[in-house]
């Protein structure tokens, strides 16, 4: 999802659930996808307004392999485990997913911040 504002992710829900508007006008109004518009909606219906003030959030790698196991070997839809886990956007699975196949069938755990001098050589 873009850089919306809180304030704005409070809008498009009280727009969507009390207004009724829907996903394309929102997405147009607000410059992202439709389907970012109803993931959003979705999430907040699942677990409340609460869920926009969580800051930045560490997954470790077990959370992130249980995550991928659920749509890998359970067959389970990638934006419905995304829900239930209340990740901050549905790609964040879809990329997870993505990068374990790239890598080996490993879980990758990116760290944050410039590099050290001896991981530059």
């Amino acid at each position: 999802m873009s850089k919306l504002t809180k304030k704005d992710k409070l809008n498009i829900y009280k727009e969507w659930t009390i207004e009724n508007k829907r996903s394309a006008y929102l997405s147009k109004k607000y410059g992202i996808g439709s389907a970012s518009i109803k993931y959003l909606v979705s999430l907040i219906h699942r677990h409340g307004i609460g869920i926009l003030d969580k800051p930045y959030t560490y997954y470790s790698a077990q959370f992130k392999l249980e995550a991928i196991n659920r749509v890998l070997v359970n067959h389970e839809a990638a934006y419905s485990v995304s829900l239930e886990l209340g990740l901050k956007s549905q790609g964040i699975l879809i990329n997870w997913i993505r990068s374990y196949k790239e890598n080996g069938y490993n879980v990758v755990i990116k760290r944050k911040g410039r590099q050290a001098c001896e991981e530059q050589r």
